[in-house]
């Protein structure tokens, strides 16, 4: 039965989320907590959700990017570059802000 409610509640929380506009003072905070090329969807997703921020009305200066950066250039890439987040996708890497990157962020910053 619980599965069922989560479900049903993650419904109602995308359909509510698809209806409300951002208000003009929201700010994201996309995080990509792992690193290396098997990890890869982690950061594709983030780059991703960059775009669909920017797409919401989010400004750039608003959306603060976490995440290893490790993947666009990494070796096992076969479209040095390029990131996509579904099969026969775009490439939603391109124009993403990274804020923080690698071990530039520490519990010191």
């Amino acid at each position: 039965m619980w599965q069922t409610v989560a479900v049903i509640a993650g419904l109602l929380v995308t359909f509510t989320a698809a209806i409300t506009p951002l208000e003009t003072n929201s700010w994201a905070l996309l995080v990509a907590g792992s690193n290396g090329y098997y990890n890869y969807r982690h950061q594709a997703d983030i780059c991703h959700s960059y775009h669909v921020m920017i797409n919401e009305g989010i400004p750039a200066e608003k959306i603060i990017v976490m995440m290893y950066n490790d993947i666009a250039y990494n070796t096992d890439n076969p479209t040095p570059g390029v990131i996509i987040n579904k099969p026969n996708g775009t490439n939603v890497y391109a124009g993403v802000k990274i804020d923080y990157t690698g071990d530039d962020l520490t519990p010191q910053n």
